[in-house]
């Protein structure tokens, strides 16, 4: 079963909200705006809840992403204070010569560990070249892996799925070992595997990919992104697989592709904010129902 949730939980941070078509009058992007949102997990260990996990995707560094763009968006991040930071793909375009800008402007980020995965874009250009850009800036690179992060004292199941589009994923190998008794957050670049992944047992699942449709036109985007098989444009949905519920977010992340332009409803650059909370109990009689 699967359902989308409302964004009333949104709350603005650095900037104010603005239909991000506003970048050409003000002479350049949009700079990204900070979103706080709460996801409620059942059996939360009681050490997790008020975790900050800050989520950054899509950067796209090249000649469509400014670099101080770039930069605004590591900045708000680091200014959230996060417990632990997460990148879910795209860290480039199309040429291999934004590898080396990546590991140049993607450096920075401070949280007790930032952890990645790769995208379709870091695959058509050069997976291995974008893993030793992010590695040479201290970040884990999740490549069909969990590992565990001793967060606030308690152990929390990081879980990183390889990118699907370019058929990298293996979630036999990506799950294999991880306690089931754990909350596990998983990163996946891609959302429309989310509900394969919930169906391994999962708590939240982070992904990027869609921009949000980068330019929304209501009636005409989601229509064309379902025809191309795009499922998840932005924002939370839920799926509840044998009593376990999964929470996806999909952020619209940083960057641009295209064109340096993003407008419509959805698609302002963010660095998304997601503060774990233990599920209500209306909210855990309701799964087991």
């Amino acid at each position: 079963m699967q359902r989308q949730l409302r964004m009333a939980r949104t709350r603005s941070g650095i900037a104010k909200p603005a239909d991000a078509s506003q970048s050409a009058s003000m002479g350049g992007p949009v700079r990204p705006r900070v979103v706080h949102h709460e996801v409620r997990i059942a059996n939360l260990d009681p050490r997790h809840d008020g975790v900050k996990i800050a989520q950054l995707s899509d950067i796209h560094v090249g000649d469509l992403t400014p670099a101080a763009h770039i930069r605004a968006a590591i900045d708000a991040a680091n200014e959230q204070n996060p417990d632990l930071i997460v990148l879910t793909g795209d860290y480039v375009c199309w040429k291999r010569s934004e590898v080396a800008l990546a590991a140049q402007q993607l450096g920075g980020l401070r949280a007790p560990r930032v952890l990645a995965v790769l995208g379709n874009h870091d695959y058509f250009v050069w997976g291995a070249g974008v893993t030793s850009a992010l590695e040479r800036n201290g970040y884990e690179v999740l490549r069909n892996q969990t590992t565990i992060a001793h967060v606030r004292g308690a152990p929390l199941a990081m879980i990183g799925v390889d990118d699907p589009i370019t058929r990298h994923h293996d979630l036999d190998a990506s799950f294999a070992g991880t306690p089931s008794t754990m909350t596990r957050v998983v990163l996946c670049h891609s959302p429309d595997h989310a509900p394969e992944i919930s169906r391994r047992g999962a708590d939240l699942v982070m992904s990027g990919h869609t921009h949000g449709g980068q330019m929304f036109v209501k009636g005409i985007t989601d229509r064309l992104m379902r025809r191309a098989g795009l499922n998840y444009r932005r924002g939370f949905f839920e799926f509840t697989e044998a009593e376990r519920k999964t929470t996806l977010y999909v952020t619209p992340g940083v960057g641009f592709s295209g064109v340096t332009r993003r407008f419509g409803e959805g698609t302002h650059a963010e660095v998304a904010v997601l503060t774990l909370r233990p599920a209500l109990r209306e909210q855990v009689r309701a799964a087991a129902g």
